[in-house]
């Protein structure tokens, strides 16, 4: 537990770690005012570890890898067997036999891939996919591979037949970026040139023609000296047009409410002369129509009559009121209207009518009501005892 510590540091960079650490503590003591540690010991100690501990670290890597060699990424396999390569890791015996089994499984999978490398690259040309046969071919499974001379014939043939002088610029461009970085760049010699060249192009030959001198010079543009070699340029994502939104259509006009009869007292009449009486009987007509509770009048009109000397009476009264509601009413109608609108609006004629009604119930009651027991002097005795008996 006690060398844990200085292990940590010795495996994240070695022995220089250990001595920084040894820097820094010692400046945070003298700082608080406590002695020193000396750094020869804690030196010595991790110069003892180190060897142990890069035995262990390759290890537990080269167990990992062992158990997912199939899966396991080529460069990832390719990095496990060079670190076996360490003189620390190679004396120690225990190593020796997994760094063994790592290269040649290393070596099998190379083969593997470089088959499956190549069958990419010939299926690419026979489907005419020729960008993307001279970008696989720029991106060997293993680095200082020999290409195959008869498939480096086929995809040049390939990269030539592609760049004729009627081909868009874009397509010339798109060729020259992917042939620059393939192993048989130096093959590819277009017959001649499009008959016009855009900038775009213009400028991708300028910065390939260190790589390209053929196909500069049938261009006319020189290769820069002492420039560097280009890089390939790296993908970018494709911008998304920002495409204005259309504009909404405005909202249909909201339906205005029906437009409520103005009071006569707002209607202004067109002219001097008064109004005709036909509004009056259309809203009479109107009311009429609907349902409206039974008057006095109607209920005696239903009543049962019996042949009584009050009978006449009662008649008589029915016929009084009846005659005057109607002739209420003919004056309400047959009356000009001489006076504005306002004159014969709903509340007055509801007012009219109440009245009348209010007349009719008094001359119902009046005429209803129950008579004296003891008989008028002018009413004969056998008119009361016929009363009576009714």
């Amino acid at each position: 537990e006690a060398q844990r510590t200085v292990a940590e540091r010795a495996l994240q960079g070695g022995i220089p770690a250990v001595r920084q650490a040894v820097v820094e503590q010692n400046t945070r003591l003298k700082a608080e005012g406590k002695e020193e540690i000396p750094a020869s010991g804690l030196v010595a100690m991790a110069e003892q570890l180190l060897p142990k501990l890069r035995v262990a670290e390759w290890l537990d890597r080269a167990d990992a890898a062992k158990a997912d060699v199939e899966e396991l990424d080529l460069r990832d396999l390719r990095s496990v067997v060079a670190a076996g390569d360490d003189p620390m890791v190679a004396r120690d015996e225990s190593t020796r036999a997994l760094a063994e089994e790592l290269k040649h499984a290393l070596a099998a999978k190379q083969e593997k891939e470089l088959t499956l490398w190549f069958g990419d690259i010939d299926a690419a040309i026979k489907v005419g996919r020729v960008i993307r046969a001279l970008k696989l071919s720029s991106q060997p499974p293993k680095a200082g591979v020999r290409f195959p001379t008869e498939l480096a014939k086929q995809l040049a043939d390939a990269a030539t037949a592609s760049l004729v002088p009627d081909a868009m610029n874009d397509r010339w461009a798109a060729v020259l970026e992917a042939a620059a970085f393939s192993p048989i760049r130096a093959q590819v010699v277009p017959t001649a040139a499009p008959p016009t060249v855009s900038d775009e192009l213009r400028a991708t030959i300028t910065r390939l023609a260190s790589l390209l001198p053929q196909i500069a010079a049938l261009f006319g543009v020189e290769p820069k000296q002492g420039g560097g070699s280009p890089k390939p340029l790296r993908p970018t994502k494709p911008v998304a047009k920002t495409t204005k939104a259309a504009p909404k259509p405005p909202p249909p006009p909201k339906a205005k409410p029906a437009e409520t009869a103005k009071p006569a007292e707002a209607a202004e009449p067109e002219s001097a002369e008064p109004a005709a009486p036909a509004e009056p009987a259309a809203e009479t007509e109107s009311a009429a129509s609907e349902p409206e509770p039974q008057t006095p009048v109607e209920q005696i009109d239903d009543a049962p009559v019996e042949d009584s000397n009050d009978a006449p009476a009662t008649n008589a009264a029915v016929a009084q009121v009846e005659d005057s509601h109607d002739q209420a009413a003919n004056e309400l109608a047959s009356e000009p209207d001489t006076a504005p609108a306002a004159a014969v609006d709903e509340p007055t004629k509801a007012e009219i009518v109440a009245a009348i009604e209010t007349e009719a119930a008094a001359v119902v009651a009046e005429a209803m009501a129950p008579a004296d027991d003891s008989p008028a002097d002018d009413t004969p005795p056998e008119a009361v005892a016929q009363a009576d008996e009714a």
